[in-house]
C-alpha cells in the first residue's frame, strides 16, 4: 500500500488519540473514519496547508481592502448608503468574502420602515446590536432588543420597524444578490449617521429597482399578522426553518451558543455566540477552508492579527478568510463577540457530534439566569468531546495538530484548524510578555481556555463557575434602546 504524508498523519494522530483506553470512545468515529478512506483521498492542502505570509498576510486596519484579505473595521466603518429612511453600513462585501455573503447594519430613527420581502435565494441571519426592532417573519410580529437573533432562510417574507432612534441590526446574507438589490435601492452617503428627519416608506420605483438588480421580491402580507409579541424562545430548531431567538437562546456549549447550525442553514454558516470574562486566550492559528468574522458586542476582545495587538470594542469587525493566521483573547469581567464562520465545517470542533444543552438560556434580554451548571454525566464517565494526547506542553503547534485530529466535519475531512507553520512575525508585547503564547505553555494554557469557554470541543458541556460569574455581569438589552 503507498505510504504518503496523510496516513503517517493520520496514523501519528490516532496513536497519540488513544493513548488511554478511556479516550478510545471519542475516537472511534474518526478510528472507523480513516480505516474507509484510501490513502489519497485528502487533499494535500486540506491536511498540510500553508499560512498565508508576505504583504498579503498584513491587515488592513481602518477600511475595507476590496479583495479576500484579513482586515478590521471599527464600529460605524464601512462603505455607506442612504436606503430609504435607513442607512446601510457595507462591513464586508462580496468582493471581500470571495462572493460567499455580504455583512450589513442598517440603522434609523423611530418609524423607519423597510417592507414586507422575500429573498428567493439568499438566507440571511439577523442579530440586533442595539434600540427596539418590530420584526415581521412569516406572518408574525416579533419585538427585538439588543442580542436578539433571527434565522431567515430563502422564501421567508420579512420586513421591519424601528421603533426607537437607536435602533440598528446587523445582517449576514449569502452570496452576493440580496446585497446587491439594498445598494440599488439607495443612494451613496457620507456616513453611518441616519437622518433625523421623519422616515418617510421607500420609493415604490427604488423597490422595483430592487428587484430588478438583485434578490428582492416584495411580499404583500395576506393576513393580519397579530399583535406584537417580545421574543422569549430559547430553543434552537433542529431544521432550516425561519425562527428567533431570544437573548441567550440557542445550543449552548460552554461560553458558545449556537444561535444557527448547519442544520439550520443546509451547512452554509455556523452563527455563535461567544461570551466569558478574562482569559488567556487562543493563541495563533488558522483555518484552510472556512472564513471566521467576528463582531464584538460587549467587553473587549484583543484579536491577534499577524502579531499586531487589535482591540475589538462594540460593534468592531474583523474578517480572518482561509489561511491567514489569527487568535484571540478576552480582556474584560465580561466579554462577548458573535462569530460568523462561512461555509459551516468547523461545526464538530465545538459539538464534537454531541448535543449541546439547548434553551437553557444566559441572562436573556438582561433577566434570569444562565442555567444548571451540572453536566449529568454519569458518575466516572469521561468528559465528552476532546481529550488531549500526553506530552503537547513540549510542542506548542501538538494541541492543534491534534485538535485537527480529533473529529471530522461535515465534508469528511479532519477538523480545519492549523498552527502556525513558519516562524511568525514580529509580535505586539501584549502577545509576548505573558505566559499565554509563550513556549510549551500555550497548548496547556489552550486546554485551560478551552474546558472554561469552548466546552463542547475539548472537556464538557459544563457551565462553569467562572463563565457563570462572566455571564452574571451581561448589560441589559433595554439599557441599549
Amino acid at each position: 500500500m503507498k505510504i504518503d504524508r496523510r496516513s503517517v498523519l493520520l496514523a501519528a494522530g490516532m496513536a497519540a488519540g488513544v493513548g488511554a483506553a478511556s479516550w478510545a470512545k471519542g475516537w472511534r468515529g474518526l478510528g472507523m473514519w480513516v480505516a474507509a478512506q484510501t490513502a489519497t483521498s485528502a487533499p494535500e492542502d486540506v491536511l498540510n496547508p500553508v499560512e498565508v505570509t508576505g504583504p498579503d498576510a498584513v491587515p488592513i486596519i481602518g477600511q475595507l481592502p476590496g479583495a479576500r484579505r484579513m482586515y478590521v473595521l471599527p464600529d460605524g466603518k464601512g462603505e455607506y448608503h442612504r436606503v430609504g429612511p435607513f442607512v446601510m453600513t457595507r462591513i464586508a462585501r462580496p468582493v471581500e468574502s470571495g462572493n460567499a455573503y455580504e455583512l450589513a447594519t442598517f440603522a434609523g430613527v423611530t418609524g423607519s420602515a423597510m417592507p414586507r420581502h422575500t429573498h428567493l435565494a439568499s438566507h440571511a441571519a439577523m442579530v440586533v446590536m442595539g434600540g427596539d426592532i418590530e420584526l415581521e417573519l412569516e406572518g408574525k410580529r416579533w419585538r427585538m432588543l439588543r442580542g436578539d437573533f433571527a434565522n431567515i432562510p430563502p422564501g421567508t417574507p420579512h420586513g421591519w420597524v424601528m421603533r426607537s432612534d437607536r435602533s440598528r441590526f446587523a445582517l449576514f446574507s449569502m452570496g452576493d444578490r440580496a446585497g446587491a438589490a439594498y445598494v440599488a435601492m439607495g443612494t451613496p452617503a457620507d456616513s453611518s449617521t441616519p437622518s433625523s428627519d421623519d422616515p418617510k416608506p421607500i420609493a415604490p420605483d427604488k423597490l422595483a429597482r430592487a428587484a430588478m438588480a438583485g434578490d428582492f421580491q416584495l411580499a404583500p402580507l395576506t393576513a393580519n399578522s397579530g399583535d406584537v409579541v417580545r421574543v422569549s424562545n430559547l430553543l434552537l430548531p433542529s431544521t432550516d426553518s425561519a425562527y428567533v431567538l431570544l437573548d441567550g437562546g440557542g445550543e449552548r456549549y460552554g461560553g458558545n451558543t449556537f444561535c444557527a447550525k448547519n442544520a439550520n442553514t443546509n451547512g452554509q454558516f455556523v452563527f455563535i455566540m461567544t461570551e466569558g470574562g478574562q482569559g488567556p486566550g487562543i493563541g495563533a492559528h488558522f483555518h484552510a477552508r472556512h472564513t471566521e468574522d467576528f463582531l464584538a458586542l460587549d467587553g473587549e476582545t484583543m484579536v491577534w492579527a499577524q502579531g499586531k495587538a487589535v482591540p475589538l470594542k462594540s460593534g468592531d469587525f474583523v474578517q480572518a478568510p482561509p489561511r491567514h493566521i489569527h487568535g484571540f483573547k478576552m480582556m474584560q469581567p465580561y466579554n462577548r463577540f458573535v462569530g460568523f464562520l462561512c461555509p459551516g465545517i468547523f461545526e464538530n470542533f465545538f459539538t464534537h457530534g454531541q448535543p449541546g444543552r439547548n434553551g437553557i438560556g444566559g441572562r436573556g434580554a438582561g433577566e434570569g439566569s444562565v442555567g444548571s451548571a451540572q453536566d449529568h454525566r454519569p458518575p466516572g464517565a469521561p468528559a465528552r468531546g476532546f481529550v488531549p494526547p500526553p506530552g503537547v506542553g513540549s510542542d506548542p503547534n501538538a494541541m492543534f495538530r491534534a485538535l485537527m485530529m480529533s473529529g471530522v466535519g461535515p465534508d469528511g475531512y479532519p477538523l480545519d484548524v492549523h498552527g502556525p507553520t513558519l516562524p511568525l512575525p514580529p509580535q505586539d508585547p501584549i502577545w509576548t510578555t505573558g505566559p499565554q503564547f509563550r513556549g510549551g505553555q500555550a497548548s496547556t494554557l489552550l486546554l485551560q481556555h478551552g474546558r472554561l469557554l469552548c466546552g463542547g470541543a475539548l472537556a464538557s458541556r459544563e457551565i462553569t463557575a467562572e463563565l457563570r460569574r462572566a455571564i452574571a455581569l451581561k448589560p441589559k438589552a433595554e439599557d441599549f434602546v
